[in-house]
This record gives C-alpha cells, sequence and structure tokens, in this order.
C-alpha cells in the first residue's frame, strides 16, 4: 500500500490521486487554490505536503492522516 509523506509533492499526490483534490477543498476553504491551474501547476510542482500544510495552518500529522485515509 502506497503512504504519502510529508515530502511528496502536492501536484504528484493529486495527480496520481485526483479525488483527493475534493476532499481537500471539503476540509478546508484554504485549499481552494487547488482549484486555480496557474497555482496549481507552478507552486504545485514544488510544494511538497509539508509546506501546504504550513501554509494552510494545518497540522501536518493531521493532514497526512487525512490524506492516507482517503487513498
Amino acid at each position: 500500500m502506497a503512504v504519502i509523506t510529508k515530502n511528496d509533492k502536492i501536484a504528484e499526490v493529486l495527480t496520481k490521486y485526483p479525488h483527493l483534490k475534493e476532499k481537500l477543498i471539503e476540509r478546508s476553504p484554504k485549499f481552494q487554490n487547488l482549484n486555480n491551474p496557474i497555482i496549481f501547476n507552478t507552486v504545485g510542482k514544488f510544494a511538497r505536503i509539508e509546506d501546504v500544510a504550513k501554509n494552510t495552518g494545518e497540522n501536518l500529522e493531521e493532514l497526512l492522516g487525512f490524506l492516507n485515509q482517503h487513498i
């Protein structure tokens, strides 16, 4: 079974598991930027899950648990 880690890039995770984008947006409006193709295609290629957690104020361990629960 695959596991998402803090070092995975958000764009790679959402490309592999596209349903997670809606789950994240449902979780918090802070994830609305994932729907912006410009932001997603630029920042998303470099931003790791750890960076996303920091920028949205999410607890890293909780976010990882949420993502891994839904894959």
